[in-house]
């Protein structure tokens, strides 16, 4: 019957951007202020009934509290790529509120999507070939070929920091070298895992996952009036909604790095289970590093 119900959550999504998008239309100051969170939200929503509707499963109203700590992780995962850009300036926030609580309540609940959108997303690409596995060669997971990927996720790291200019889009690369191949150890869920089985299906599902969410965070974030700008060295131009066409292939690693951190973060916490205390301070250490990458945004990423 609960499943019944979610299928409805694909009317209440349209409702809720067609009411959105006809605020924005009509001039609405809060919509223009809040249509990002609002647009993102509705479409996870709508999207989320789809898939219920073909794979009966749910992402935002699955199993448990899963839904809440894809949420509530996602802002910390995605404040780390927040603390690069302020080495990189590759992107600044213009037209956010004036009011520090409504502010913060925006960066929030805009981060809170990262996650939530990938796995909407991932899934219902997912329910597009009903589930087939994507064979391919099987890939040799040796030691060394694990020892070279972490070398190579440290030197894109601090190669971006040193070299910023030239060095930008490793951002984007360095996490899935670095955290890969602990995921792989720890026989948590891996690509390489994936990949030494034979089976791409997660690879091309993460990475089709990426390009579309990147192009509808982009459309989103075009018609908001509080919004992103991009200042990107050396590939500047050529501009789709804001970002310029050679931007939108960093979104594709993207996908990987967040698909890797996931399950990095989901099997530290899983160890956790039998020890509140430790989870308790997980969630202060995550929500102590929110508010401080909040207030490096205000003072260093804002256009005020």
């Amino acid at each position: 019957m609960a499943k019944q119900w979610l299928r409805f959550n694909v009317y209440l999504g349209i409702v809720a951007f067609a009411g959105s998008a006809g605020l924005l239309a009509a001039g609405a100051p809060f919509m223009k202020t809040w249509f990002y969170c609002f647009a993102w939200w509705s479409f996870l929503l709508a999207l989320d009934g789809v898939n219920v509707r073909r794979a009966g499963a749910s992402t935002l109203f699955g199993a448990g509290s899963d839904f809440l700590f894809s949420a509530f992780l996602s802002v910390p995962v995605w404040l780390v790529f927040e603390l690069f850009n302020l080495r990189l300036k590759n992107w600044s926030y213009q037209g956010v509120p004036a009011s520090l609580p409504e502010r913060w309540a925006g960066y929030f609940i805009a981060f809170a999507t990262v996650i939530p959108a990938l796995k909407i997303i991932a899934a219902f690409i997912r329910s597009l070939h009903k589930n087939k596995k994507w064979a391919c060669g099987r890939l040799a997971v040796r030691p060394a070929f694990l020892r070279l990927s972490l070398v190579l996720g440290f030197a894109s790291l601090t190669a971006t920091l040193v070299w910023p200019r030239l060095f930008f889009p490793l951002v984007w690369l360095g996490f899935i070298f670095l955290l890969e191949p602990l995921n792989y150890r720890r026989r948590r869920p891996s690509l390489l895992g994936d990949l030494e089985e034979g089976d791409a299906s997660r690879l091309a599902e993460w990475l089709s996952a990426g390009l579309a969410a990147g192009l509808i965070w982009e459309l989103f974030n075009f018609w908001a009036g509080s919004h992103w700008e991009y200042h990107i060295p050396y590939l500047n131009f050529g501009r789709i909604f804001q970002m310029p066409v050679f931007g939108f292939l960093g979104f594709l690693p993207f996908a990987l790095e967040i698909f890797a951190i996931d399950a990095l973060a989901r099997g530290f916490y899983g160890r956790l289970k039998d020890r509140p205390a430790l989870r308790a301070a997980f969630w202060i250490g995550l929500t102590a590093f929110d508010l401080a990458g909040f207030y490096l945004i205000d003072i260093m990423t804002v256009v005020h």
